[in-house]
This record gives structure tokens, C-alpha cells and sequence, in this order.
């Protein structure tokens, strides 16, 4: 379940020991004020996203942020030589300022929570000489030998999913639910695919796929540029649902096809064509029409073409070997779980036929190696946990992976035989957060570093670890956005709580500066609870947190069962049972908390969004001698109420598991609420959407329980408008200052 709730300050235990603040102080001591969180310049400091290496090594681009603005993006590139900066594209230089999205884009955009404006992303060819970019809903090219951008295309459609093929003779991309490309020698367009009617759609990923499966597209293109493999979704088997989107100027009725858990979810066929867009040749994907495509992956040659098959339960998943020429497939390996099967890395095709391929089956996960026929040749990483495949250097038979092995709370990239023989090689020495993004021949990277007192940082790095330049220091000096509020930045506390089962839960927690020797503060307990969730690491947050300290609280934070990041025994624990364990072992920590002696158990709150507003509710519900009041953003009530491919992964299908749903909706519980809670909502949410907060009015206004609302026009899951997300943030202070605070 997607979360926007990421502007909390996390915090970690690093290697089992205590981390410090070191963080020096200015002759300023401001305290954060909400108006200044949601201003420009952002207090983290600048951006730079979507950092890459060009394939002949020479630029290191990346998309970055104006000193004005963070959130309008503009293409820079940096000499790998020199580390010397420039502009390469402005965003608003081509076409003159913003345009109206589409809604198709709109969509898109919030299933991924980009939230910038500008140049929001981009792809190298093969050759490392172009670079194509949407921008303003056309196409763009711009070659860096001419100095010239060339525009694609130019229409009142708005086109999406633009890709570049891997040998750079086309350019693809969607319009109008039909697949065309772009013949970048003859500098002309074809469409490719043929059938769409509204409800039939070509090359597009559905709505579950976006949100829950992060498969974000729907072709994908052969390694030699002469076939597209791509999904056709028919969307009519999908119930019609009525959203009313409530904005300031109107009130729209929206017709849209959302699949509730129990319901009809998209048919969907496989197909494979040619550049030409001759006859279709659609892949066999077995006798089971009710199924997820999680994804699709070429072989290195382009002769295989492998698909990702998921049961409806999510409790197998299938890897596919199919001939693109014929159709035919053959299932060559299989995951499978009591509970469920997380999608994991996916595949890593190699150039002896063969493919690396991750999995939790050892309870962590880990990276397999197999030959072209799905033999298992054996694991190529052991201990702790993959996060993330950064490159395979076939070539020097080695590999380069994220992830952790000490603490999942820290980060690291490691350097590992593509054999699995030695052991693995650490090259990020500074403590935190760490990823990397190779060059395409795994001779460079590019990292991402932060830590609980570090805004992030981007580095170029070489192959052995070696920084080579900064792309961004991000210094916490005199000059930098935050440095009025080094002074009040405060230390955070960290350790570890244990389960009556002696699993070890994670926390941190904040004390105001100026909290005197015997006095008692109150304390606000932040909260997410959900699974593919980890807030307690050492990473540099969002600073609400720090915001809250200043204004006199403690703030405290655990990581439940049921958390992300630590392996599927700790993560199965929600499987048929949310709203259980994981409001069991927030109400442990609670417990804790109110024993320390700085800490007034009186006057506990509790503050979650999305999948912690739901838990916002449950605590307060369940244990309402434990919290003074809360507020619950954006909730899920019922998760009847929640799409197919989330909610049937954890809960199963409402009918069969009625007894499940009927446990964990919040309904079960209302009659004891006692406590003050404030209930957030935005009244255009097409992810957890706004039916959830309506049945929760109706409910608790037939049973007499008084409650305070806020709602906001316009705003979806995750808010958009800078004074929708101030007044939310002064609304949240506001209520935990007369439900909290005795004087």
C-alpha cells in the first residue's frame, strides 16, 4: 500500500551500537515552524534525481531541481573527467512553460508519486550521443554531437511511456491506448497496435499493476530492436465505480473501473509484434484467464522471452520461457508460499543464455543463479539481504548489489563474485543509507548517501569505491537552508523493544532540547504499521518530526511486526490477521514509553497516514487507556474497500475470508472509542478513497462518538497543493496542542 507519510525523521541502531548527533551548532537556535517546511528553498537542501552514467562513460546527467523552485526539473550533466556542471536541457526553454497533463498521465504520476513538474525523466541510447525526454506531453530527442533537439512528436494527445529501443533506432511510446514508434533515421511514425476501443487497451499497465505490482509499463522491446512484446488489457470485466472528486470550483462523478478486493480484475494477453506492426503473435499464459502479468524480460539474444505469471492468491509465482516466433511457453521455475510471494528483483538476463533471479525462499533475499533451461546453479549472495541488483560484470565475473548484512538499518553496496564463491565486498564506508547506480560496463557509479544528520548526497564514485567527485555535497554549513535549525536539531535515542515471542522491534525516539531533570513532556507517536514499509532507519526524513520537538513533544517511532525490510517471518506475521499484531506491538512500545521517566503516559497522541491512519484508529480503539488522542490521515476503514492485488495478497478473498475482513475493519472496534481523533481525508483520494472516511462518519455518528474532520478539495492520496499541505500539517499541531498540552 503506497504511503505519502514519508516525512518523518527516521532514525536507526547502527551495528548494534548507538548512533550520535554530530551536527554542529550555528549562533542561530530557530525553532521549524510548519509555514517554513512547506517553503522554498526545501530544508533538505537542493535535489538530483534520476542520476545516470552515459554509456561511454564521459557524463555523469542527472535531473535537478532550481535553487527557486525544487520541485521544476531541468537535464544537467556533469564531465566524469572534471566533475565540471552544465545545463544540457532547460525545462521550460522547449515549450515554454507548464501544460496540462492528461489524465492518463495524471494517473500515472500519482500511481509513481512524482509530484515535480518539468523534466521528470529520461533515457540514454546505447551509443551514449542521444537522450530522449517527455516533456509537456510530446517527445523530445536531444543529441549531443548537433547540440539539436529534435521533437518527436507534436500532437493534442498527450503521449506516455517514451522509451528510446535498445539500439536506438526508434523512439516508442503510447497514445491514445494504442503503441506507436518513431523511426528516428526516416523521421517518421507507425503505430503498431491495433484494437483499442476504450475499454481494450494496448501497451498500457493496468491500475493493480501500477499501484501494487510496480510494473509501471506495458511493452517492453527485444534487445535488437526488431520486436515489441506488450500487454493488451480489456477492462470491461472491471465494476463501474462512482468517485465524486469534491474540488473548490466543482463536483465531478467520476465513472471509474476499480477493482475491490473480491472483484473482476482486467483480462490480459501477452502479445508480441514487429516494427512493422504485422500480425500479433499472443504468448500462451496457460488455462488460467485469472491471473498477473508481474512482468516480461528478454533474453540477451532476444530469442526467449520470459514472463512473470502470478496466481490471483499471490501464492505461486511462475516464471514463463516462451518463443516470441510461436507463442508457445513452458513454466521453468517456480516460488511458491503459505502466506504469499513478494515480486522481488525479477530477472537478470546473462549472456551464456542463462539469468540471475532473487527470491525469499531462505527467508532473506537473495540472489540465484540459473542456466538457460531454469536449472538452479546455486546462490551467488548469502546473509543479511538484497535490496537492489545494481550491475553484473560478466566480463570480470562479478557483481554489484545494495542492501544490508549487520542491520537492516543501514544500507550498503557490496562488490560479489557472480559465482558466489568469496565473500562480499563492502564499498560505502560512511554509515547510512546508501544506493548506487552503475554505468552500463560497471566501471563507475553514481551514490546515494544519507544519514539521520546528513541530507542525502550524490557522489561519483569508481568501481573499487573510490569517490572521484562530489554531484552534490549538501553540506550542513552556514550556507545551507537547515543551518537556522541546527541549533534545535535534536539527538535521537534508539534501541530495541522485544515481543513476548522475542522478536526484536526497532524505535527511535526525539526528546525536546529543553526538557529539565524530573519534567514530564508529551509524546506523539508516529506510525505506519503496514507491510513494504520501514521508517526506523538511518537515513535522513522528512523533518515534521523535528517540527513537533520544538514544540515541546517527544516523538517516538517502532517499526512493527508486519514491517518491511527484515524477512518474511517478521513481515508474515499480517497475513489474514491486519489489525492485530501489529497494534499488539505498537501498543507494547506505548507501554514502554509512558514508563519513562521524561514522558507523561497521560498524555500520549498517536499521528499516521494511509495504512497508519488505519492504525491510528485501531490503537486508539483498542486501547483507549493508552492515547490522549490521535489523528488518522487518509484511512483505509474497510478493506473491502481496497483494490484486488494488495488487499487478496494479505487478506485473501472477502467472501471466502469474510470472517478475516469483518476482524480487521475498523468497525469492529468503534463502539469503544473514547479518545479525541481527528479524521483527514483528501476528497479526490483515488487510492484509499474517500468512501472509507464516510462509512467511518456514519458509523461513529450512529453510535453517538464524537469525532473532528477535516477534509480537502482536490487533493488525492498524497497532497499536491502547497497551502493544502500546510493547513493539514497546522490542523495536526493544532489538535495535539489542545488534546495533549495541560496549560
Amino acid at each position: 500500500m503506497p504511503n505519502p507519510f514519508s516525512v518523518l525523521l527516521t532514525v536507526a541502531l547502527c551495528a548494534g551500537s548507538l548512533i550520535t548527533a554530530t551536527i554542529a551548532p550555528t549562533a542561530l537556535a530557530d525553532d521549524l515552524t510548519i509555514e517554513r517546511l512547506h517553503t522554498q528553498p526545501g530544508l533538505s537542501g537542493p535535489s538530483l534525481r534520476g542520476a545516470q552514467i552515459s554509456p561511454n562513460g564521459k557524463l555523469v546527467t542527472v535531473l535537478r531541481g532550481r535553487a527557486d523552485n525544487a520541485s521544476q526539473l531541468d537535464l544537467w550533466a556533469y564531465d566524469s573527467a572534471t566533475g565540471e556542471d552544465r545545463v544540457l536541457v532547460s525545462s521550460t526553454d522547449l515549450t515554454g512553460g507548464a501544460a496540462a497533463l492528461s489524465e492518463e498521465e495524471k494517473n500515472r504520476r500519482e500511481r509513481q508519486r512524482i509530484y515535480a513538474s518539468g523534466i521528470i525523466s529520461y533515457q540514454w541510447d546505447k551509443q551514449g550521443t542521444r537522450i530522449l525526454f517527455p516533456l509537456g506531453g510530446d517527445i523530445f530527442v536531444y543529441n549531443l554531437i548537433t547540440d539539436e533537439v529534435l521533437r518527436t512528436t507534436d500532437t493534442p494527445a498527450f503521449e506516455t511511456d517514451a522509451k528510446l529501443s535498445p539500439q536506438g533506432r526508434y523512439v516508442s511510446y503510447v497514445r491514445d491506448d494504442e503503441l506507436f514508434i518513431f523511426d528516428l533515421k526516416k523521421e517518421k511514425e507507425k503505430r503498431v497496435t491495433r484494437g483499442a476501443d476504450g475499454t481494450i487497451r494496448n501497451g498500457v499497465s493496468e491500475f493493480v499493476a501500477q499501484e501494487e505490482l510496480d510494473r509501471n509499463t506495458g511493452y517492453w522491446w527485444s534487445p535488437n530492436d526488431d520486436l515489441i512484446a506488450y500487454t493488451q488489457i480489456d477492462e470491461s470485466p472491471v465494476p463501474i465505480a462512482e468517485r465524486v472528486d469534491i474540488n473548490a470550483d466543482e463536483i465531478v462523478t467520476i465513472r471509474q473501473r476499480y477493482p475491490f478486493a473480491g472483484a473482476n480484475n482486467v483480462t490480459i494477453r501477452l502479445g508480441v509484434t514487429d516494427v512493422k506492426g504485422r500480425r500479433t503473435k499472443w504468448i500462451d499464459l496457460g488455462d488460467n484467464p485469472d491471473i498477473y502479468i508481474a512482468d516480461a524480460y528478454w533474453s540477451a539474444d532476444g530469442s526467449t522471452l520470459y514472463v512473470a505469471r502470478l496466481t490471483r492468491d499471490q501464492k505461486r509465482l511462475d516464471l514463463l520461457a516462451a518463443d516470441p516466433r510461436t507463442g508457445t511457453s513452458r513454466v521453468i521455475l517456480t516460488e511458491s508460499a503459505d502466506t504469499w510471494v513478494n515480486l522481488g528483483l525479477g530477472l537478470k538476463p546473462l549472456s551464456d543464455g542463462g539469468f540471475l533471479w532473487s527470491s525469499e525462499r531462505s527467508g532473506l533475499q537473495q540472489l540465484y543463479r540459473y542456466d538457460a533451461d531454469g536449472n538452479d546453479q546455486g546462490a551467488v549472495t548469502a546473509g543479511g539481504m538484497v535490496t537492489s541488483l545494481n550491475c553484473v560484470d560478466e566480463e570480470n565475473g562479478v557483481l554489484y548489489y545494495s542492501g544490508w548484512r549487520d542491520t537492516a538499518l543501514e544500507r550498503h553496496v557490496y562488490r560479489k563474485s557472480l559465482r558466489g564463491r568469496d565473500g562480499p565486498r563492502r564499498l560505502t564506508d560512511q554509515a547510512g543509507w546508501n544506493n548506487a547506480r552503475f554505468a552500463g560496463n560497471c566501471d563507475g557509479f553514481i551514490l546515494s548517501h544519507s544519514n539521520l544528520n546528513q541530507p542525502r548526497q550524490a557522489s561519483f564514485h569508481v568501481k573499487d569505491g573510490t569517490r572521484k567527485f562530489w554531484l552534490l555535497e549538501n553540506r550542513l554549513d552556514q550556507d545551507h537552508p537547515y543551518s537556522p535549525y541546527l541549533d534545535s536539531h535534536v539527538a535521537p535515542t534508539f534501541g530495541q523493544l522485544t515481543t513476548e515471542n522475542g522478536t526484536p522491534l526497532d524505535y527511535m525516539m526525539m526528546k525536546p532540547a529543553g526538557l529539565r531533570a524530573g519534567e514530564k513532556a508529551p509524546a506523539i507517536q508516529l506510525v505506519y504499521g503496514g507491510p513494504h514499509a520501514q521508517r526506523v532507519a538511518n537515513r535522513w526524513g522528512g523533518l515534521f518530526a523535528q517540527t513537533l520537538v520544538d514544540q515541546g513533544y517527544v516523538v517516538f517511532q517502532v517499526d512493527n511486526r508486519g514491517a518491511g525490510n527484515r524477512g518474511t517471518a517478521f513481515e508474515n506475521t499480517l497475513y489474514r490477521a491486519m489489525g492485530t499484531t501489529e497494534v499488539a506491538d505498537q501498543a507494547l512500545a506505548t507501554r514502554w514509553l509512558a514508563d519513562q521517566p521524561f514522558v507523561d503516559g497521560e498524555r500520549i497522541g498517536v499521528y499516521g497516514w494511509s495504512y497508519g491512519g488505519y492504525m491510528t484508529l485501531h490503537m486508539l480503539m483498542q486501547n483507549p487507556d493508552l492515547y490522549a488522542g490521535g489523528v488518522s490521515g487518509a484511512p483505509v476503514t474497510d478493506w473491502r474497500f481496497y483494490d484486488t492485488a494488495y488487499t487478496e495478497r494479505y487478506m485473501g478473498d472477502p467472501v471466502a475470508d469474510k470472517d478475516a475482513y469483518d476482524a480487521s475493519a475498523v468497525f469492529a472496534h468503534t463502539e469503544k472509542l473514547a479518545d479525541p481523533v481527528l479524521i483527514i481525508h483528501g476528497m479526490a483520494d483515488d487510492n484509499v478513497i474517500f468512501q472509507n472516511t464516510v462509512k467511518l462518519i456514519d458509523d461513529l455518528q450512529k453510535k453517538g462518538k464524537t469525532f473532528e474532520l477535516m477534509t480537502y478539495p482536490g487533493e488525492k492520496h498524497g497532497f499536491r497543493a502547497t497551502t493544502a499541505r500546510k493547513h493539514r500539517d497546522r490542523m495536526i499541531l493544532d489538535f495535539f496542542n489542545r488534546t495533549l498540552r495541560t496549560e
